[in-house]
């Protein structure tokens, strides 16, 4: 079953109809960020913009993949609301505007760890 075909049937089932339409728009910009955030390569380069700004050139170099795919991944992220722009003349510079969102991360990361860990020593 494909990710739309559950969408739609989640916004037919009794407790979406039950929400408000604040809790709908808070659990839609949610789902959005985390949906963003669903490959390694968007979040690592969540990871090289927390370090400092950069241009979608040098992000791509550094990265090791093509313009349009570090372009594409950056436009994601920015519609996300997790990634901004600035203009300097002709070049555009990518900021983290969501830091904590890598914090999150991380605790979930080391969480979810240390749960399998426990898991395995049973």
């Amino acid at each position: 079953m494909s990710i739309r075909t559950l969408d739609k049937v989640v916004k037919n089932c009794n407790i979406y109809r039950m929400m408000t339409e604040d809790e709908k728009r808070r659990c839609e910009l949610r789902a959005n960020m985390f949906k963003a955030l669903a490959h390694p390569l968007r979040i690592y380069m969540l990871e090289k913009l927390k370090e400092r700004p950069w241009c979608v050139c040098e992000l791509a170099a550094e990265l090791g993949v093509d313009k349009s795919i570090a372009s594409k991944y950056l436009t994601i992220l920015k519609d996300a609301g997790l990634v901004g722009m600035q203009k300097r003349g002709i070049l555009v510079e990518y900021t983290l505007t969501a830091p904590c969102v890598l914090n999150l991360a991380a605790c979930a990361e080391s969480d979810v760890l240390s749960n399998r860990k426990k898991a395995l020593l049973g």
